[in-house]
């Protein structure tokens, strides 16, 4: 498999001026913002010579779809990341703007000798929890199913999620309840950025009622936070430099967690110059403050 070789933290100072000028704080001007600085650089990204199936359907409902991102010579035992958006647990989509926007995602681990695939999934109010961990199940079972079919290798896939997509995806990951059998989850690692893993009936936000319901003594079971019960999976946790302090107390304290429990310590990263979008926006554009660390994980996982 191939290896980045591309130094680590060179978010363009243009660009780490701008985000630094927004604050450690985020909305949805922050990610307009954001997202237009960035767009330059996705529009500019060379999307030749991948060949993308689109709108698979994993599962019952409308949004239960992924795209297939492959290189056009093929490869033969891949590893396979799938991507899950963010947005708040009530917007999203796996394609922005074409697939100029998380496209960049898929993309940049095919450049790096991978199948890459993004995923969509139920959102709320419409979805409640647990949905989104189980279309993160369903998800993995098709793409344990039929990745082969794209040469990839099923016992290398890797889940990687952000913000909400962060949130589903290590529920699903973490706790044992979700899984499909006693062996675990099923998956090879899991990367998470910038997720919600504790909520609390005080300080609950419109959109995490959405999806969780009207606040209630049933938060305490809903949680990541205090209800890992499985830390044989690799697992690694980031979050953005100026994410807001919520984020990152959430980030420690499930290290900890993890660490208490199963005496191993989770690989943790924090983005450096980044946002909490800016993380997603920048992978696979030169921008290379985050995507190579990605495939540190991964590729320092698949070598035993």
């Amino acid at each position: 498999m191939n290896k980045v070789d591309t130094p680590t933290h060179n978010i363009p100072a243009e660009i780490a001026a701008e985000i630094k000028a927004m604050g450690k704080q985020f909305n949805e001007e922050i990610a307009g913002q954001t997202r237009e600085i960035y767009m330059p650089l996705l529009e500019a990204i060379d999307r030749s010579g991948i060949t993308v199936t689109s709108d698979i359907s994993y599962g019952a409902h409308e949004r239960n779809l992924l795209d297939v991102h492959v290189a056009d010579g093929g490869v033969a035992g891949a590893p396979t990341v799938i991507f899950f958006h963010g947005g708040g647990f009530v917007r999203g989509h796996k394609n922005v703007a074409g697939d100029v926007l998380h496209g960049n995602v898929a993309n940049f681990f095919v450049r790096n000798g991978m199948i890459g695939i993004n995923a969509t999934y139920r959102l709320a109010p419409e979805a409640k929890w647990p949905d989104g961990a189980e279309d993160v199940r369903a998800a993995l079972a098709w793409a344990r199913e039929n990745i082969a079919h794209y040469g990839g290798d099923p016992d290398k896939i890797f889940l990687l999620g952000q913000s909400a997509g962060a949130s589903h995806v290590a529920t699903y990951v973490l706790r044992k309840q979700m899984h499909p059998n006693e062996n675990g989850p099923g998956c090879a690692g899991a990367i998470c950025m910038s997720g919600v893993y504790g909520i609390s009936a005080e300080n609950a936000a419109p959109n995490q009622i959405a999806y969780y319901g009207e606040p209630s003594d049933k938060y305490a079971e809903m949680k990541v936070l205090e209800n890992v019960d499985h830390g044989d999976t690799p697992f690694m946790l980031s979050t953005a430099d100026f994410d807001m302090f919520g984020f990152e107390k959430g980030a420690i304290n499930l290290l900890a967690e993890i660490a208490e429990k199963f005496g191993i310590m989770p690989r943790y990263k924090q983005m450096r110059g980044h946002n909490h979008v800016s993380q997603v926006y920048s992978i696979g554009t030169g921008d290379n403050g985050v995507g190579p660390d990605i495939i540190d994980f991964i590729n320092h996982t698949l070598s035993g």
